[in-house]
C-alpha cells in the first residue's frame, strides 16, 4: 500500500516526475523558526465551506516522524487538511504530496511567535489526529477534534472538545461545549467536583466557549 502520493491540490501545483521526492533529502540550510507553546489556532486559518487547509499560506513545522522523508523537517514547508487529516509537504512550494496521519505520530506548526500541536491520543482514540489545548502528562488534558459534514453548500465544520483525565482514573469525556450536567456526571466521584463546582459559581456571567473550558482545565490542575 502506498502511503505518500501525489495529488492536485487546491493550490496551483506543478506536476513533477516521482524523483522530486529525492531533492526534499537534500542538505539545505535551516530556517530560523519561533517557538512558542501558543496552542490557539491561527487567525488565518481558512476552512470554509469548500477549502478545509487550515492556512492560507505554507508553514513550517516539527513532526515527530520515522518516514525518513519527513527527517529533514527544517528544509520542508507544511500545510494540513482537516478534512482528510492529511499532512501536505513541499520543498520549493509548487509540487506537494500528501502525507497519511499514519506516518507521524504528531506536528507542531510554527506560525510568527506562535506554535501548536496536534497529535495522536491513544486514551481517546487510535486514528485521528487531536489539537493539543492543554496537555498535562500528571493532571487533566484538553484535546479537539475538527469534525466535517458533508452539505449542499460544500461542508460544514464542528469542533467536539476532550478532557482525559489523570491517573487512575484515565477516563474521557468527550463534550460539544462546556455543559455543566455532562461534567458533573463525568465528576460525581472524583475529588475535584468541589472544585468544579466553584469554578462554575465564579464564573458565571462568562461566556462558556473554549476560553471558558481550557481555563476550567488549567484551574482543575492547580
Amino acid at each position: 500500500m502506498r502511503k505518500l502520493s501525489y495529488i492536485l491540490s487546491q493550490r496551483p501545483v506543478v506536476r513533477k516526475a516521482l524523483f522530486i521526492i529525492a531533492s526534499f533529502l537534500l542538505p539545505a540550510v535551516a530556517f530560523a523558526q519561533d517557538i512558542l507553546p501558543v496552542n490557539d489556532l491561527p487567525v488565518v486559518s481558512v476552512s470554509s465551506a469548500t477549502n478545509t487547509l487550515l492556512f492560507n499560506t505554507w508553514v513550517r513545522a516539527t513532526v515527530e516522524s520515522h518516514n525518513p522523508l519527513l527527517q529533514n523537517d527544517s528544509i520542508l514547508w507544511f500545510d494540513f487538511d482537516k478534512l482528510s487529516q492529511r499532512l501536505l509537504v513541499t520543498a520549493d512550494k509548487e509540487t506537494e504530496i500528501f502525507v497519511d496521519r499514519r506516518d507521524f505520530q504528531s506536528v507542531t506548526f510554527h506560525f510568527g511567535i506562535s506554535a501548536f500541536t496536534l497529535t495522536h491520543v491513544p486514551e481517546i482514540n487510535d486514528k485521528d489526529l487531536f489539537f493539543v489545548v492543554i496537555r498535562d502528562d500528571r493532571g487533566y488534558s484538553l484535546y479537539k477534534l475538527y469534525r466535517w459534514e458533508a452539505s449542499r453548500q460544500g461542508y460544514r465544520e464542528s469542533v467536539d472538545y476532550f478532557i482525559v483525565f489523570p491517573f487512575p482514573d484515565r477516563q474521557v469525556l468527550q463534550l460539544r461545549s462546556p455543559d455543566k450536567r455532562q461534567l458533573d456526571r463525568a465528576f460525581q466521584l472524583s475529588g475535584d467536583k468541589r472544585k468544579l463546582d466553584r469554578y462554575f459559581d465564579m464564573h458565571k456571567p462568562d461566556v462558556q466557549d473554549e476560553h471558558f473550558l481550557k481555563n476550567l482545565v488549567d484551574y482543575l490542575n492547580e
